[in-house]
């Protein structure tokens, strides 16, 4: 009878310590695995931990991975979806979608499938993806200092451009900005184009809706940069591309997506002037 209990208290205590180490292997805490790494976008060094819930990133199977909304939302200038019953994170913005699902060892970037080295994980009940991938999945540049462990981020011109420059910034010619209404046309730099549709489209997903804008331009390969407001000066960026035509009449298009609590209000465009700057030239009232 004595033996009996010894065993049960045996049992019992190391089932306790199987269940305490599947736990700790199964859901990682920041920090049993940060590694102190030191991120900088165009020279510039990100801080962490300035606030509650600001977590640091930390490497995983050789790869770093970061705050999804510090690397989407603040580097890259993405709108950012969570979806909780998918576990996925749908990033927009700058001509580009990303969808990551959290422990998915596949991403998609405009809809086409790539594998991932590591996936998108939740740690700490946050969510991280990965830094490199995400990064030059959308145009930029990433370095590597294994003696410092610090990456180094340089952004590609369309997101390091200011999208408000000021009157008076160096070499920079700032045109007065048109105000229009859907449908009418405005001049700049010997490029006729109007803007005539900005409409939402319902999609199956529950999160989400497809914003469509269609104009015209006299130029043919033209392409405008559009940013896109609500009524909470919420904002999304994307490009008009003229279409092939034979008419001489060019159909601008662009779409991108966005949460179905966006409602526009709004639209500034934007072209690059003769010194290759990003500029306003008109704001389309929606």
């Amino acid at each position: 009878m004595k033996k009996s209990r010894v065993f049960t208290l045996h049992f019992f205590t190391y089932s306790i310590l199987l269940t305490m180490l599947f736990l700790s292997t199964t859901f990682p805490s920041i920090a049993s695995i940060s590694t102190n790494v030191k991120i900088y976008v165009d020279d510039v060094q990100m801080e962490f931990g300035l606030e509650a819930n600001d977590p640091g990133p930390y490497i995983k199977e050789g790869r770093t991975l970061v705050p999804f909304r510090r690397i989407f939302e603040e580097v890259l200038s993405m709108e950012v979806l969570w979806d909780a019953d998918e576990r996925k994170v749908t990033a927009i913005g700058n001509d580009i979608e990303m969808i990551l699902y959290i422990d998915g060892k596949m991403a998609y970037v405009n809809g086409e499938e790539k594998e991932l080295d590591v996936p998108a994980a939740i740690t700490d009940d946050r969510t991280f993806v990965p830094l490199r991938f995400v990064s030059e999945n959308c145009g930029a540049d990433v370095g590597w200092e294994d003696s410092t462990k610090s990456v180094f981020i340089t952004l590609p011109a369309e997101i390091t451009q200011p999208i408000d420059d000021k009157p008076g910034s160096p070499n920079i010619e700032i045109p007065p900005v048109e105000k229009k209404k859907l449908g009418e046309a405005m001049t700049y730099n010997k490029e006729t184009f109007s803007f005539s549709v900005v409409a939402l489209e319902d999609l199956s997903v529950a999160f989400d809706k497809k914003l469509i804008i269609k104009g015209s331009t006299d130029t043919k390969d033209s392409t405008l940069m559009l940013e896109i407001f609500d009524e909470t000066k919420r904002s999304v960026k994307t490009r008009a591309y003229a279409q092939p035509s034979v008419t001489g009449v060019y159909e601008f298009r662009a779409s991108t997506y966005v949460p179905k609590t966006f409602k526009p209000k709004y639209m500034n465009v934007y072209t690059y002037n003769e010194n290759d700057k990003l500029i306003q030239i008109a704001e389309y009232e929606i």
